[in-house]
């Protein structure tokens, strides 16, 4: 059975795009009654929620991008999710620090979104290194839960001209 899709990269699919991914990681970070899973009794699929919500936050920094069209070089920034951010206005990344991250010192939100840059593609290859790789599920997923909600709201109040 073949499923169609259908895109315009327009901001909506893109957002469309990471609230599918968002699921795909939380899928693979708790049960399906949304009991979180650990080692003692489930097997959490980290490397793959790490990948899936890491996604999931480059669409939705690419659904503010395409929504107030601004271009970005999906070569350069692509999956880089710091760079993506600090492509929009200061205005919205404020709006974004504030709802993700600590509201006094927005600083908080892009030292975390730093740690994480690079996570979709270091995560995703992560094999092919020797030696250690570290990653945080739930800070990632927090993140990626956070850059949606903060996405509709922004979509919402652009549409609507409401604060």
């Amino acid at each position: 059975m073949e499923i169609h899709i259908k895109s315009q990269a327009k901001g909506n699919d893109y957002y469309r795009h990471g609230k599918e991914f968002l699921a795909a990681a939380w899928r693979c970070f708790s049960n399906e009654d949304g009991s979180i899973l650990t080692n003692q009794g489930f097997c959490q699929l980290s490397a793959p929620c790490v990948v899936n919500a890491a996604f999931s936050c480059e669409m939705f920094l690419k659904a503010l991008l395409e929504k107030l069209k601004i271009p970005y070089d999906k070569h350069k920034e692509g999956h880089n999710i710091y760079m993506l951010y600090k492509k929009l206005p200061l205005e919205t990344q404020n709006i974004i620090a504030r709802h993700c991250g600590n509201k006094q010192d927005l600083s908080v939100f892009e030292s975390i979104l730093e740690k994480h840059k690079q996570d979709f593609v270091d995560i995703r290859y992560f094999i092919e290194h020797k030696g250690w790789t570290e990653m945080s599920p739930i800070e990632m997923i927090t993140i990626a839960q956070n850059l949606s909600s903060t996405t509709e709201y922004l979509f919402t109040i652009w549409e609507t001209g409401e604060k």
